[in-house]
């Protein structure tokens, strides 16, 4: 365990855990000196993230570059809309798509999650990292006056080229859902294409931004909180305004 990092030892005490659970055993893992010994190797082994934010100008130009990337006006749009709705409705990654083109798809943002009336467009999270038993929630967001960062024109942009049909709201012109590994990758060809190091920047670099921005356009943090769907202090471990990038 010398060489294991903290969110790896956390995992195989979960899985005993687990086994112990299941099987109706005494679970050793709950005892207090287990708890404590992992609470020491956390402060031990500090985990740094030095992901950086995604700020507005920096979002406008990535959207600007995917005319570049992507091979159709189809897939300009998917990413697009994926990229905006990513952004203003600080989503993880792992909500909106799947973890390969074949995986399981019951997690993703359904096409039927997507709302929009007027001006506003309304996002169905049915299951999430903050809620695993599926109690769901409902997000507003709001147009945009800046039109290549408008959310809501882009996904009825989206939703007019999309195949038709009910499943996955991010899929391919050939019906394949949209991959996380797929989403990183377009992401960090625009940033390579905005001169930046790809490497200092992950799909979680939407939601970093998406909190950093708030905060510098002066939302509470009772607001950025709830805006998030943080359930506790960890959001502002994602207000990174020293770390921004104006492009």
């Amino acid at each position: 365990m010398q060489k294991c990092a903290p969110s790896s030892i956390n995992s195989y005490i979960s899985a005993i855990a687990f086994v112990h659970k299941i099987n109706g055993w005494y679970d050793p893992t709950d005892s207090f000196l287990v708890k404590k010994l992992k609470e020491g190797c956390r402060r031990s082994n500090p985990r740094i993230d030095c992901r950086l934010p995604i700020s507005p100008s920096m979002l406008r130009n990535m959207v600007e570059k995917l005319t570049s990337t992507c091979q159709s006006d189809f897939e300009f749009k998917l990413f697009k809309a994926a990229y905006l709705l990513a952004y203003f409705g600080f989503l993880r990654v792992g909500e909106f798509t799947c973890a390969s083109s074949n995986g399981d798809t019951t997690r993703m943002l359904a096409v039927d999650d997507i709302e929009i009336r007027g001006a506003n467009m309304f996002v169905r999270i049915r299951m999430s990292k903050t809620d695993q038993r599926g109690a769901s929630v409902q997000l507003k967001i709001d147009s945009s006056s800046h039109i290549s960062l408008c959310p809501v024109k882009a996904m009825l942009e989206y939703l007019e080229a999309r195949p038709n049909g009910s499943g996955p709201l991010f899929i391919h012109f050939s019906g394949k859902p949209l991959t996380s590994y797929q989403f990183s990758h377009m992401m960090k060809e625009g940033v390579k294409l905005l001169g930046l190091s790809p490497s200092s920047f992950s799909s979680h670099s939407f939601r970093i931004g998406a909190a950093t921005a708030a905060s510098m356009s002066g939302f509470p943090d009772s607001m950025i909180k709830s805006m998030g769907r943080w359930k506790s202090s960890a959001f502002q471990l994602y207000i990174r305004p020293q770390r921004i990038f104006q492009i």
